[in-house]
Formats: C-alpha cells, structure tokens, sequence
C-alpha cells in the first residue's frame, strides 16, 4: 500500500517505504510505458499485477493517466491497498513537468502539485534502477549511450521507453528494458508491458512481458508475450 506522498526525491511513498525497499533480499517490479490516455487499460494492470510487487515505475507518455489511476485509488479502497509502496515515474516528449490532482483530506477537496523529472533513479533489493523515456538520449537509433550510462550513473538497471517496442537485454550484472506501449506499440508488436524480478546482490533478473487483450465479458486479459 502507497502512502501517495511525493518525497523531495520525487518518488511516491513514504520515507520509511522508499528506505525500506532498498534493503530487500528480493524485489519485483512492475515496468509500464507509453499509455497515451488508456487509463482503463493501466487500471487493469495495476489491480492485476501491483499486489505482488515492490515498485510500479512509469517510463512517460502518459504520466497523467498514472496520476488519474493514483487519484482513483484515493477514493477506491480495493485499488488503494494494491498499491506498490513506492510508485516512480519520469516525463515523456508528451508530458508536462508540473501536474495538478485532487486530493481528499477531511471532506475536503484541495489541488497538490505533482512535479514530474527528466530521469528517476531508485534504489531496490541493493541495485541502482535509472530510468527515463529515452527521446533524449537517440533510442530510436539504439541503445548506445543508454549503455555508456551503466557506468556513468552507477545504475545496475535502466528502463527506458519512447520506442513503443519491447526490448529486453542483460550484459554480465546489468538489464537494459523498454516495457513496450501500452497503447500504440510499433514493430509488429502487441501492446504490452513488462514485470521484473530479481534476487539482491548481482544473480540475473527474470524479465516477463505480458499483452492486453479485450476481455469477451467486458475489462481486460493478460497474457505472457515472448520477445
């Protein structure tokens, strides 16, 4: 369950939950990018698969649709306790840097501001996790200097979106990871986004991608998609 405090490092969740992570011996993690606008369908993902994981981190283009789903969860207990204790996410070239939501305090409704960074890094089970959307950095034409970033931002992990493709390659101890679009894949794909686990200290990761497809009785399925 998320406490839906914005910690001065941008991260959401309480300080005790955002240090406490850090020490895991194990940790899960939902990846999601790319939603532009399908809040339902990320809706689903959350109540399907957050409650089984340490951290949601969201890789842009669609930041206001995760904020719409946080302010959802304010008012629905049954997605407020499947909430991840710590949420991250980073802007896209669709996303605004400030967002304003509403949030319920004694009856009472007020606006916060919301701040929304260029890149996160987080801390989980002992490994570094630097993220952002990847327009920046030339993702369309490859991952080369999201790789040089391995070792210039010490990062063991580094998700990335933008591409609307899922992409999943492991170099010695390090993961590079595109979850994928939620909304609009290219390539061939379905739509789709990624969980990954792993064991603290430097053992490999294992990384499962999984589709969205149209329930026949209404909402949404999931299912594994090899890439």
């Amino acid at each position: 369950m998320n406490a839906l405090i914005q910690q001065p490092s941008l991260l959401v969740g309480s300080e005790e939950d955002i240090k406490r992570i850090e020490q895991l011996n194990s940790a899960s993690i939902l990846a999601v990018s790319d939603t532009h606008g399908a809040v339902d369908e990320l809706e689903a993902i959350l109540r399907a698969f957050c409650a089984d994981c340490d951290a949601f981190v969201f890789m842009g283009d669609g930041v206001s649709d995760v904020l719409t789903c946080l302010e959802r969860a304010a008012q629905d207990k049954s997605l407020f306790e499947i909430l991840p204790p710590v949420i991250a996410f980073v802007r896209g070239n669709g996303d605004a840097d400030t967002y304003y939501i509403n949030k319920i305090e004694e009856d009472n409704i007020a606006q916060v501001s919301v701040q929304v960074p260029d890149r996160q890094m987080l801390r989980i089970a002992g490994r570094n996790l630097l993220f952002m959307h990847g327009h920046r950095h030339g993702v369309d034409l490859g991952t080369e200097t999201l790789t040089a970033a391995v070792e210039t931002m010490d990062a063991d992990m580094i998700f990335f979106g933008h591409t609307h493709r899922p992409f999943c390659e492991e170099t010695n101890a390090s993961l590079l990871l595109n979850p994928g679009s939620v909304l609009r894949p290219r390539g061939g794909f379905p739509p789709s986004f990624a969980v990954v686990s792993f064991p603290g200290e430097t053992e490999r990761y294992n990384t499962e991608f999984f589709t969205i497809k149209d329930s026949v009785f209404g909402g949404f399925n999931f299912k594994t998609l090899e890439i």
